[in-house]
């Protein structure tokens, strides 16, 4: 399912307009992403979903794999998502 999918399906099940449906997701998304860049232990939960966490991950040592050296990779923070007990289930 795509974007445009999502939206058709949101704004048949809550009875709205795809303008209006494609709004709420973008402000979800918006705060999702606002919630997960306040830091590495931020979190959004969502009961019987799952949870949208923030991981750091620290800078390491790697190989360039054309020339073979060895340099640092940068630290970051990504977004993870870990689903509930009852979606695995599915």
């Amino acid at each position: 399912m795509n974007r445009k999918e999502l939206v058709g399906a949101l704004a048949e099940q809550c009875n709205t307009t795809q303008a209006d449906a494609n709004e709420m997701i973008s402000a979800f998304c918006e705060i999702v992403v606002g919630e997960l860049k306040k830091g590495d232990k931020s979190s959004v939960a969502i009961p019987g979903f799952g949870q949208f966490v923030a991981k750091h991950r620290p800078s390491r040592e790697m190989r360039n794999p054309s020339t073979g050296k060895m340099m640092m990779s940068k630290a970051k923070t990504s977004a993870t998502f870990k689903p509930s007990v009852g979606l695995k289930d599915l």
